[in-house]
């Protein structure tokens, strides 16, 4: 790998993501790099990307992190703070005369590799009792495309991110339309990290790590219209080990820290 040259991988369109990717590259040309966007479209795609060395750098949801880290392909430089906090929720969120996550007959994902779009949502639905197999799912590969298809009545109810603006305040769910009823909150959960290929050079994921734990923001920030991040942070020693706990608790214990509306 070229020293100043980097290969930033993102889960979503390049006309979705052209001004987060502008902001990315005035990010990273202030620290004499240049950057390169990859885009990938899903989060499998994603981890192909890394794990095949076709990136260097990646925004990874947890799972897709830890399953980087666990296969020896990458490691986690940065967190992605979003409302002042490294973890968000999932949420169930419905539309119409829908009550309760038991009326779903038609259910919206976003992808296997999702936390908050499948994996946490579908583990607590277990934890009710509740049968997953509805009578049709559907996979959106981005929260956006599943809250679109919900607006437009394809699916019964999605699972996607929610966020919560403080301390002891209830989760909301940033992108919902008007109408759109959320049924279940579930979490915290780990919260996205950028993660560095261990194929790039010694000393370069650390740099990465500065340069984005270094940036500043503002409030109409491009990635924060994307991604919802507000800031860049230092990883936790045990964030992507929390996501594993997820993994294995999802369908034989309930999940923490439910909030719930049925």
């Amino acid at each position: 790998m070229d020293t100043s040259f980097v290969r930033f991988a993102l889960a979503t369109t390049p006309q979705a993501a052209e001004p987060a990717v502008a902001e990315l590259r005035a990010i990273f040309s202030h620290a004499g790099f240049e950057l390169e966007p990859i885009f990938a479209r899903n989060y499998g795609a994603l981890y192909d990307a890394v794990h095949l060395h076709e990136a260097d750098v990646a925004w990874a949801p947890p799972l897709v992190a830890r399953d980087l880290r666990r296969d020896g392909a990458a490691d986690p430089c940065a967190t992605v703070v979003r409302k002042g906090g490294a973890h968000y929720f999932s949420a169930i969120v419905g539309a119409g005369a829908l009550d309760s996550p038991r009326d779903i007959q038609r259910f919206g994902w976003v992808s296997r590799l999702s936390a908050a779009g499948y994996l946490v949502p579908r583990g607590y639905l277990q934890s009710l009792g509740m049968s997953v197999d509805f009578r049709e799912e559907r996979f959106f590969h981005t929260h956006a495309r599943s809250m679109d298809a919900l607006a437009a009545g394809v699916v019964d109810a999605i699972a996607t991110y929610a966020v919560r603006d403080r301390a002891g305040e209830a989760a909301r769910v940033p992108h919902a339309f008007e109408g759109a009823r959320v049924l279940a909150t579930i979490g915290p959960i780990p919260g996205d990290v950028v993660v560095v290929s261990r194929t790039v050079a010694p000393g370069v994921g650390e740099r990465v790590g500065e340069i984005l734990r270094s940036a500043t923001l503002g409030e109409k920030s491009a990635l924060a219209a994307l991604m919802g991040a507000q800031s860049f942070g230092a990883v936790p020693p045990d964030h992507l080990d929390a996501i594993g706990r997820w993994v294995a608790g999802s369908v034989f214990s309930r999940p923490r820290a439910v909030t719930a509306d049925l």
